[in-house]
């Protein structure tokens, strides 16, 4: 069976697939994993712009994993967030003091891609000197995820 799918054209006349129309045509991926803390708990939600999935994982196994797509507004949200806190220019590591003293801190990680721009963050909830800013997207990911009731 022959599929016909609707096209358009960008702004230099060049023929796109209309599915690929709303979005940007800059990659754009993430990872955030949060892990361990006195439940022990394990979390993974993903996002890449190619499949238009947002992915979550409650198990470290990720043999459980979920898949709904997002809203253009949400991925736009998402990286205007991510472009006005700064995130590549965040630090790649916030050292916790007395790490191997304490095993109940909830470690944080998080890797975008944005077009050229790839960075990693990492830090645990007994880091010194998070910057306001990773908690602010990693709140706005979770919410995404929370809302589409897949956390």
């Amino acid at each position: 069976m022959l599929m016909i799918r609707p096209m358009s054209t960008d702004t230099n006349n060049n023929i796109k697939s209309k599915e690929n129309s709303g979005n940007s045509s800059k990659p754009f991926s993430f990872k955030y994993v949060e892990s361990g803390g006195l439940a022990n708990d394990y979390l993974v939600i993903s996002f890449d712009s190619e499949t238009n999935n947002l992915k979550v994982s409650t198990d470290i196994s990720s043999t459980n994993i979920s898949q709904k797509p997002i809203e253009n507004s949400e991925e736009n949200s998402l990286k205007n967030t991510i472009r006005k806190n700064n995130f590549f220019n965040s630090q790649s590591n916030y050292v916790t003091e007395n790490e191997d003293q304490d095993n109940t801190a909830l470690s944080s990680s998080l890797t975008v891609t944005l077009a050229n721009d790839i960075h990693t963050s990492v830090w645990t909830s007994k880091s010194k000197d998070v910057p306001q800013a990773l908690i602010e997207i990693t709140t706005e990911i979770k919410n995404i995820a929370h809302g589409k009731k897949m956390i």
